[in-house]
């Protein structure tokens, strides 16, 4: 404690002749914590929470290592403390105001300071900023405690309070982030702890809250804009308020503040403003400009800062049309077709990811080619740096608000608690450019009238009304409210889905969640005909490559049916659906390696389906995001990207398939027919091809024409009668490929390939493949050449890096080149690199 006194006496001394501006004073690092009732204290580190302190400190085993989650599960029974010792100097004293600012508390937390309660916080999303806490402090040491009673104890106790019990059980009165409950892809880690930066702020006279930048309209001359300052004042007095885009001024001039908190609206304009766009769109690139701000007292700057806004619009447009009602996004009044994911939490100890995580998942997320994420409502309401990138990078943010799968309370206490909730994160989030709309909840209202609810609950006709009243009065009323009065630029939607994927409204109007491949056991074809108009969940299940395996199992535990691959599986049936799946489609792999990576094609070619026939639907259809992106463990689950963050299959195929321009082969009425979709905003003409060989290469059809199609536009190039098509030729032995060469200075290369059979019917050869191998800034360049068909090509290496392109077929006597990125020299690279093809694994 004496090293931990010493630091903060050296950061008070920090304060001596400082400016009026508002100072913070970090209270994050090293702190303590114990077992509540106990004597024994132990380092601990904030932000953080209880299980990583617990795990530091050598006193649980890591939870994701091999079946370690149920020995932890005692963590959340259990009461926990924490306490840190600080120390101030009369200069810090001098200040006229001390605020104390909790980012975040997760989430029964009882404050004290130097003994005394000062805020009894329960909501893990809120921060709770506490205004002028001085006359609490003392010259010198101070200390400050907290306790965090046990969550589900308490959980328990305000939930058997309820009068009514309510779907989603005691987890529904806790504002914590629901998926540390367990979900069907995550484990059961309910933690707890200072989760965000907690800091004292110093100020005198002038202290700004938050700016909200308005763009109140724009036209290629100018966009007129307003800023909004909320600022909080020790007295009454003319200042200045000034703003410019980083050296550029953009307003300066003179606004009253009184004593207490204040608004004022102050408005600009900006000359001939470049637009931000999102990733892919073709139109202009993210841009963003840089607002400084600040506030003067006669010559002194009393307080300063700094936001990234960009200027757009955004609108989601929901019309009656001779299908239904539409689901659009337009961005600066142009439709944009969505190509995303839906986004969980990168970990169950949120604390450790860090920025350079979050860049590495979001820069792969915009090379991907997509341009939309959808925050989940299981989740969490990400850190500033999540939004910050998708600002940089062009990612669209579908923001659901942290509600999932259940029912929850709508008594004073549970209202006043979220409405805080919600008010705090849209002021958070909505100068971001990359957030599209804002959306109540995830499956509440379709998991209402269609999961059984009222009948497992045992609910009365009056109970029954009672509950969904709640219901509305949340999601239809308080949240709708909040964002019509907060964020005035964005759209709100009540629920997503509107309607359950079993009902043909889904088919017509609203956001569509379709599991019926999954959950109704129907085959991937059925992709190609339940299409609604925006499709917002969707997905299949596949394993990690072995090189993940290796963090977090032993060489024993590496088969099916094995404790520890029960335990990273947390779908009741995750494992026998995968398994009838692949038996529809492919041959019985020989072990579990090869199991592994022919899971991942079965799961990458599904996906592929499905994104090809939302694509084909353009303009019926304008969106596509598949459940999931990222896992937030060790998993067997529905990712594209694992928690290691290295690529399946399906990670690799979705540039191809995510391409502003797609060529889509697909069989209607005993037809095969070629779709060409252009989603650039410009005509695309080029030569188009296509192809019928034999495995070996020999060609039986062979034809190239000229093709254009108009912007956002798709168009059938290809039709014929499959059996005059396959006359004369065995259906197991041929591979149907197309491609589509433009015109002009860059001859972009589009293609895509078709097999009549499944892929377990199919009579492969086992394929010779050359590797060239040639040394590249930033890594090395590869080459692999096959003399027959080599299906799913899979080239590894333990070696790091990356690989720019992976799982693709490579045709007879054709070649494929990709990019392995890594810092290190490898020494014989050809060497350490392994290939395995779809041949391999019988």
């Amino acid at each position: 404690m004496k090293k931990i006194a010493l630091l903060f006496f050296i950061c008070g001394m920090v304060f001596r002749g400082i400016s009026q501006v508002p100072q913070n004073f970090d209270l994050g690092g090293d702190w303590e914590f114990r077992k509540s009732g106990t004597e024994q204290w132990y380092p601990a580190k904030v932000p953080g929470s209880v299980h990583l302190d617990l795990m530091r400190n050598r006193m649980i085993k890591d939870p994701f290592f091999r079946a370690n989650e149920d020995s932890v599960q005692w963590v959340s029974d259990t009461g926990w403390e924490y306490r840190r010792v600080f120390y101030i100097d009369k200069t810090m004293l001098s200040s006229h105001r001390i605020d104390l600012d909790f980012k975040g508390l997760d989430t029964y937390a009882n404050v004290y300071l130097n003994d005394s309660l000062i805020l009894v916080a329960d909501n893990m999303f809120r921060e709770w900023y506490l205004d002028n806490i001085k006359t609490r402090l003392y010259l010198g040491r101070n200390e400050l405690r907290i306790q965090f009673p046990s969550v589900t104890r308490t959980n328990k106790e305000l939930y058997d309070k309820l009068g009514q019990k309510l779907p989603g059980d005691e987890k529904v009165v806790c504002r914590k982030a629901a998926y540390q409950f367990g979900w069907d892809w995550g484990p059961r880690l309910i933690t707890c702890g200072i989760w965000k930066p907690v800091f004292l702020r110093l100020w005198n006279q002038v202290n700004i809250h938050n700016v909200q930048f308005i763009q109140k309209s724009m036209k290629d001359s100018v966009a007129s804009m307003s800023a909004v300052f909320t600022v909080n004042s020790t007295l009454t007095d003319t200042v200045e308020f000034t703003i410019s885009n980083d050296t550029v001024p953009l307003f300066s001039g003179p606004a009253l503040v009184k004593r207490g908190l204040n608004s004022v609206r102050l408005d600009f304009k900006i000359r001939k403003p470049k637009l931000w766009w999102p990733n892919g769109v073709g139109l202009g690139g993210p841009y963003l400009y840089t607002m400084k701000y600040s506030v003067k007292l006669g010559n002194q700057i009393v307080d300063k800062g700094s936001q990234k806004i960009g200027i757009r619009t955004i609108e989601l447009v929901q019309q009656r049309d001779t299908v239904g009602r539409s689901f659009v996004i337009l961005v600066n009044n142009t439709p944009v077709f969505i190509k995303g994911a839906n986004y969980i939490p990168q970990d169950n100890f949120t604390t450790r990811v860090r920025d350079t995580v979050y860049r590495n998942l979001l820069t792969d997320v915009k090379n991907s080619k997509m341009n939309m994420l959808r925050v989940w409502g299981g989740g969490i309401y990400e850190n500033d740096i999540f939004y910050d990138l998708c600002d940089e990078l062009g990612i669209l943010v579908w923001q659901d608000f942290m509600f999932a799968c259940a029912m929850y309370p709508s008594n004073k206490e549970f209202l006043q608690n979220i409405n805080a909730e919600s008010i705090q994160n849209i002021v958070r989030l909505r100068n971001h450019p990359c957030l599209a709309l804002w959306c109540g909840n995830n499956e509440i209202n379709e998991g209402w009238k269609n999961w059984g609810w009222v009948k497992q609950y045992k609910y009365s006709p009056e109970d029954s009304a009672a509950v969904y009243q709640g219901y509305k009065t949340i999601f239809n009323g308080l949240l709708a409210t909040n964002v019509r009065k907060f964020d005035t630029l964005r759209s709100y939607i009540p629920t997503s889905p509107m309607f359950g994927w079993g009902t043909p409204e889904s088919r017509v109007a609203g956001d569509m969640h379709y599991w019926g491949v999954w959950w109704g056991k129907e085959p991937f074809s059925s992709y190609n005909t339940v299409v609604g108009r925006f499709m917002s969940e969707y997905g299949f299940q596949s394993f990690p490559e072995m090189k993940s395996f290796i963090n977090f199992t032993r060489p024993e535990d590496l088969k099916l049916g094995s404790p520890v691959m029960k335990a990273h599986q947390k779908h009741p049936v995750g494992y026998e659906l995968i398994d009838e799946y692949m038996k529809r489609e492919y041959r019985t792999p020989k072990d579990f390696a090869s199991y592994t990576y022919v899971s991942q094609i079965l799961q990458a070619e599904g996906i592929k389906t499905a994104i090809e026939a939302h694509m084909r639907s353009i303009p019926g259809c304008m969106g596509t995001m598949f459940w999931q992106y990222n896992d937030c463990w060790p998993v067997v689950s529905w990712s594209a990207r694992d928690y290691f963050g290295n690529y399946k299959a399906l990670h690799y195929y979705l540039p191809r398939e995510f391409s502003d321009v797609l060529l889509s082969p697909v069989i209607e009425n005993g037809r095969l027919k070629v779709y060409l979709v252009n989603q650039r905003y410009a005509i695309v003409a080029g030569d188009f091809r296509v192809k019928l060989t034999d495995f070996s290469g020999k060609v039986f059809y062979d034809t190239t024409y000229d093709a254009a199609n108009n912007f956002f536009q798709k168009r059938c190039w290809f039709d014929m009668d499959t059996a005059s098509l396959l006359q004369g030729v065995d259906p197991s032995k041929v591979v149907f490929s197309v491609s589509f060469r433009t015109w002009g200075y860059k001859h972009d290369l589009f293609t895509n390939v078709f097999y009549f059979r499944p892929v377990k019917d199919l009579d492969l050869p086992r394929p010779g493949i050359k590797k060239e191998i040639s040394e590249v800034p930033g890594g090395y360049k590869i080459r692999l050449t096959s003399d027959k068909l080599a299906k799913n090509v899979w080239i590894y290496t333990f070696a790091k890096g990356k690989f720019s392109d992976n799982f693709m077929d490579i045709l007879p006597g054709e070649s494929v080149e990709m990019i392995f990125t890594t810092s290190d020299k490898v020494k014989d690279l050809a060497a350490l690199l392994i290939i395995r093809t779809i041949a391999d694994t019988y």
